[in-house]
């Protein structure tokens, strides 16, 4: 059985629960080595499969984070460092056409970021990406794992733009957090285990309950949240359901449609974003 918070089955239950339903495994749809040839395997990974990108990604931001509380050395030991939340934290003015610093890289390096004062903020993300990772990185495959976290990351900064260029929140308010990335692994680990005929109910009620949270407790950004869901959940659903031989052609196109609507609505946010 594999440990699954959020209510995934292990491997041969869900391939058992199928056929008592009269539903074959379901095909493989891997990006990666071998994507060109015809799917073969199901979205359940060989045991081996070790999740390299979710170690890499937390790694990353655990770095990182030291790289942020260092500051706190320049009072207690005279040394200098630099401000690397300062530097790399994401607010919509940094994508408006009127602010004199126009640095739109911000809107995926504030994933990697997080509060500096306080520790339960990264601990809650690395969590939930070690929990959801672990499972879903070895069935879907690296590649296709580490386009759905930059992608997720990327809509939850979209959908902070977005609000605020409609006004209903100021431009000026830094944003970091891997919150956005996690969110889409939400997102798409309910249409992933849909799309296999397992029940999600764990997952819908985890998300219902994090997003009521997002909403109702101060400094939450739950446009983040929101945007970062919605996007994983697209794009879990071009692994999902565009599936065949010719799978490698109609994935990747439908993934480059998605960036370029994100894209697309980044430069519509940009435009709109007003001077407050």
């Amino acid at each position: 059985m594999i440990e699954a918070p959020v209510g995934f089955h292990c491997p041969e239950c869900l391939n058992e629960g199928r056929r008592h339903r009269g539903q074959a495994p379901l095909p493989a749809a891997r990006l990666g080595a071998g994507f060109g040839q015809a799917a073969t395997r199901s979205f359940v990974a060989a045991p081996t499969a070790r999740p390299v990108v979710t170690y890499a990604f937390i790694a990353l931001c655990a770095v990182v984070y030291l790289l942020q509380v260092a500051p706190r050395l320049h009072d207690a030991f005279a040394l200098y460092a630099p401000d690397i939340t300062g530097l790399f934290a994401y607010a919509p003015l940094y994508t408006s056409t009127w602010y004199w610093e126009f640095e739109p890289w911000r809107m995926l390096t504030s994933a990697v970021l997080h509060h500096p004062s306080n520790v339960a903020h990264i601990g809650f993300n690395m969590l939930a990406l070690w929990f959801v990772g672990r499972v879903m990185e070895p069935q879907i495959g690296r590649l296709r794992f580490a386009v759905l976290l930059l992608l997720s990351a990327f809509g939850g900064s979209v959908a902070i733009l977005l609000v605020s260029a409609l006004g209903l929140a100021s431009p000026f308010v830094p944003t970091v957090g891997a919150s956005g990335a996690v969110f889409g692994l939400f997102g798409a680990l309910f249409i992933l285990m849909r799309s296999s005929g397992t029940s999600a109910g764990g997952v819908l009620a985890l998300v219902g309950v994090n997003m009521v949270i997002s909403f109702m407790v101060p400094n939450i950004s739950w446009q983040g949240h929101l945007g970062g869901l919605v996007t994983g959940a697209v794009v879990a659903a071009v692994y999902a359901y565009l599936r065949g031989p010719r799978q490698r052609l109609w994935q990747a196109l439908a993934l480059t449609g998605i960036a370029a609507a994100l894209l697309g609505l980044t430069a519509l946010g940009v435009q709109l974003l007003p001077m407050q």
